[in-house]
């Protein structure tokens, strides 16, 4: 709150992801405003825009107004997950794109939609999940989840593990992004393992894999180019 801050500038040194910085001309601290300014004229955030790892991502995604009710009274917190990726919308369909024009929606925001990286990440491979589902606060920041070291080399030949041999628990990183739905999470990571080892083979020609998800090649070759 700028109305409490004192400006004592503790928070600036603790935060531990450095996003609270202090404003010497308020003399306040803020935390990140999302670049709202420069999203308002079309431009994306700097961190996006500089990031050198290319590890944030930023787009416009549709998304059913009309079901965000009926998703935040969902019973069973390890469904709504799954709930809140069916309110994104297919930009792609023709349904989508009508409903969108008649809402004033611009065609440079709806080819922006059909371009989201945020939108492949998260509806079409189903590698991005969101930060505490279970609070309903139906956010629109997402996270690939990482691949921790691996907890133990099985076989002398095992070039990368399955989900559930990582050092990090999946019950741990489930009770982050899926409310503690395990089988999503070890689903998402097996995901991004499969194209690890896909591209791997890709380059060494040492064949196919066997797919142990529901990704098409052309699919793990479009999120390894992205």
């Amino acid at each position: 709150s700028q109305d409490v801050c004192r400006g004592w500038r503790h928070c600036v040194p603790s935060c531990p992801y450095k996003k609270i910085f202090y404003n010497w001309e308020t003399n306040k601290a803020e935390k990140c405003v999302f670049c709202y300014p420069r999203l308002e004229n079309g431009l994306p955030q700097i961190c996006a825009e500089t990031c050198v790892g290319r590890m944030r991502y930023v787009g416009v995604v549709f998304y059913d107004m009309d079901k965000v009710e009926e998703m935040a009274a969902t019973k069973n917190e390890q469904d709504i997950y799954e709930n809140t990726v069916e309110l994104i919308l297919d930009p792609h369909d023709p349904e989508v794109i009508k409903a969108a024009r008649e809402e004033g929606i611009s065609e440079a925001w709806i080819k922006a939609a059909q371009k989201s990286p945020v939108y492949k990440l998260v509806k079409e491979w189903g590698v991005a999940l969101p930060l505490h589902p279970e609070y309903r606060t139906l956010p629109m920041v997402w996270y690939v989840p990482p691949l921790s070291p691996i907890l133990q080399r099985v076989t002398s030949d095992v070039y990368l593990p399955d989900a559930h041999e990582m050092r990090v628990p999946v019950q741990y990183l489930a009770n982050l992004f899926t409310a503690g739905n395990t089988e999503i999470l070890a689903r998402t990571l097996q995901r991004v393992l499969d194209m690890r080892e896909y591209m791997r083979r890709r380059e060494t020609g040492d064949g196919p894999i066997e797919h142990k998800v529901d990704l098409t090649e052309d699919q793990m070759y479009g999120m390894y180019k992205l």
